[in-house]
């Protein structure tokens, strides 16, 4: 089921596998509220710009998996520090770099990811 370079049944498991682990992340016990929005988003832009790519998609699932994995400890670790460091500024400080700091693991993570496909690629020619 292609359409040229675009792999529609890659992009639909890939929306399947994204909503599962969003699922799974927002019924979790003990999670913080900032990472349950910032790993659905995640999900939803990393299957979206991805999955419709050429590789294999146990690689591209599995990519997800470290994805969503390596976003939810970033997530632990920093609000790890903000129970440990205490006060109105640094709480005030935490909820306005909070995104910021997401963007710190988002991007380099998804740009690796590109390279492992295109790496893939390149193998297979």
């Amino acid at each position: 089921m292609s359409r040229g370079n675009f792999r529609l049944d890659h992009l639909m498991v890939g929306f399947c596998a994204g909503g599962f682990s969003s699922y799974v992340i927002l019924f979790t016990r003990n999670i913080v509220e900032e990472s349950v929005y910032t790993l659905a988003i995640f999900n939803f832009l990393f299957v979206s710009l991805v999955f419709p790519l050429k590789g294999t998609l146990v690689s591209k699932l599995l990519l997800l998996l470290m994805g969503d994995i390596v976003g939810w400890l970033w997530n632990f670790v920093f609000f790890m520090l903000k129970l440990a460091i205490t006060g109105v500024f640094f709480d005030t400080l935490y909820v306005v770099l909070s995104p910021f700091l997401n963007l710190i693991w988002v991007v380099p993570f998804w740009s690796i990811s590109l390279t492992v496909l295109a790496n893939s690629k390149r193998k297979g020619e």
